[in-house]
């Protein structure tokens, strides 16, 4: 006789438990949230940590700012592509959308805590988050330094 079934079975019940006990975790206060998402993230800070230069991040701040509809430079949003998506897209989605399961923001629809200028997209992809929204006030560094 196959124990296909059965273990088929313990597989579901296995992920049933799993997913109940994601649903109960608690949720973080209020106070260490971004708005409009459950769960906290931590953005790497892309310049500050090495990662991308200052022009790859001026490209990735007009892909952001089309992503929302805004007016913005064309061709820096076209060079932005490929590094959206190696960089970006794992968490906010290849259409910028977000995730309430991981905690990024949607990104076409402007979801952002304290944001309201290209220089604060720009600060925050350099920078980064701690998981408690933008830009991480415990590094000084910025593109120039």
């Amino acid at each position: 006789m196959s124990r296909l079934p059965a273990v088929l079975c313990a597989a579901l019940l296995a992920a049933l438990a799993l997913g109940a006990a994601v649903l109960q975790r608690p949720q973080p206060p209020a106070s260490a949230r971004l708005t409009g998402w459950p769960l906290t993230a931590h953005m790497p800070g892309f310049g500050a940590d090495g990662e991308l230069g200052p022009s790859e991040i001026e490209d990735l701040t007009e892909y952001v700012i089309a992503l929302n509809g805004a007016p913005h430079d064309g061709a820096a949003a076209a060079r932005a592509v490929p590094l959206f998506q190696t960089h970006c897209a794992v968490c906010h989605g290849l259409g910028g959308e977000g995730s309430d399961l991981l905690g990024t923001p949607d990104l076409t629809r402007g979801q952002f805590r304290d944001i309201r200028t290209p220089e604060d997209i720009r600060q925050q992809i350099w920078r980064g988050t701690d998981g408690r929204g933008p830009v991480r006030e415990t590094r000084a560094r910025s593109p120039a330094g």
